[in-house]
């Protein structure tokens, strides 16, 4: 197959996935459930499948659009039941408890306590700051979720003003 049309059926094939994942509302990619993860590779695949002419551009167009489809179902889904939503992202795990990381759910989850480490990094908090932690919860879409012990909270205004009222 000659390059013009190649590069013709790839913009065509481009602008319809981008017309269907603004129709969808798709999230960012690091937003990406392992489902969003599973569309994306098999989305992948049809668009090799359409640029090399191994399928018809009306096979992809249908294709397409029924994996689309299918996503939406599954979005539609997962927002009305709280069981579906778990059986199709997974269940949140809780990895770090009062300061010291869960082994077990780290294996499980097949991190490290490295890892562990770069994600709570990444919410600003030091290895010396585990203490202070109360819960790390792994989210499905493999972000840490941390909640501070409440005696390791910033101090609010609202509590420095009540101080303040009763030194004075």
């Amino acid at each position: 197959m000659d390059p013009g049309r190649i590069a013709i059926r790839a913009l065509v094939a481009y602008a319809f996935a981008l017309l269907l994942v603004r129709i969808s509302g798709k999230r960012t990619v690091g937003q990406a459930s392992p489902f969003d993860f599973t569309i994306a590779i098999i989305l992948g695949d049809l668009f090799d499948d359409l640029l090399w002419a191994e399928v018809a551009a009306s096979q992809f167009f249908v294709a397409m659009g029924s994996i689309f489809f299918a996503a939406a179902i599954v979005e539609v889904g997962s927002a009305r039941s709280r069981r579906f939503f778990l059986l199709v992202n997974g269940i949140p795990s809780i990895v770090l408890r009062n300061g010291s990381a869960d082994r077990r759910a780290l294996r499980r989850d097949q991190l490290s306590v490295a890892d562990l480490e770069h994600l709570l990094r990444q919410d600003g908090i030091g290895r010396d700051g585990w203490g202070d932690v109360g819960l790390g919860v792994l989210e499905h879409d493999h972000h840490l979720s941390v909640i501070r012990r409440r005696d390791a909270e910033p101090v609010r205004r609202k509590e420095a003003d009540s101080v303040r009222a009763v030194e004075t």
